[in-house]
């Protein structure tokens, strides 16, 4: 016959301290893998995306501005865009709504010697400037009436619709089956 004494020592607050640590590490890769589906699903293309489908991006920048972080109680991540622009407008393509402000351009008085528009050119609904080197009086107070008048437009205040264009939460879905794999073996 055998006789076995066992002691075994349980330790509260070194437990928690590695579940806190494996809870933060696991919160961190599954935003990071939301976050780069997102990133993948936005297309950079120069026309619109079809209203259902995530959005295009004309420079890319949609693309560039999504974060993710863990809160400071280490209990949530937050995943999406960070920018003051694309923050407030993929709120618009995730959820769909109408627009009615819409940002101007930065006043400027041009001068002889700097870089300024000389002239509109119409791309569908958007309007764009040709740029050169102002070199002559003429030019740069053409290239300050230009500025002046477009902000002038865009303080029509017409409604803008933006059908809905989810990205966010297609990849939430898409990585829905993923996230317990994060925690998996997480606590050692």
């Amino acid at each position: 016959m055998i006789r076995l004494t066992v002691r075994t020592q349980f330790d509260k607050r070194k437990l928690k301290k590695k579940a806190e640590t494996a809870t933060f590490t696991s919160l961190r890769h599954a935003g990071g893998a939301i976050g780069k589906t997102a990133r993948f699903s936005i297309r950079r293309r120069k026309t619109s995306s079809k209203p259902g489908s995530p959005p295009h991006t004309q420079t890319g920048m949609l693309k560039r501005v999504i974060r993710y972080d863990v809160t400071n109680n280490k209990t949530e991540v937050i995943i999406g865009p960070v920018n003051e622009i694309a923050g407030r407008l993929w709120n618009l393509h995730e959820f769909g709504g109408v627009a009615t402000k819409r940002r101007k351009l930065k006043p400027h008085r041009f001068r002889v010697g700097e870089h300024g528009p000389i002239r509109v050119k119409q791309q569908g609904n958007k309007t764009k400037f040709a740029r050169i080197e102002l070199r002559t009086a003429a030019q740069a107070n053409r290239a300050t009436r230009l500025v002046a008048e477009e902000n002038e437009r865009r303080s029509d205040n017409k409604p803008r619709h933006y059908p809905k264009r989810p990205f966010m939460k297609p990849a939430l879905d898409a990585n829905r089956s993923r996230l317990p794999m994060f925690w998996a073996n997480s606590v050692k």
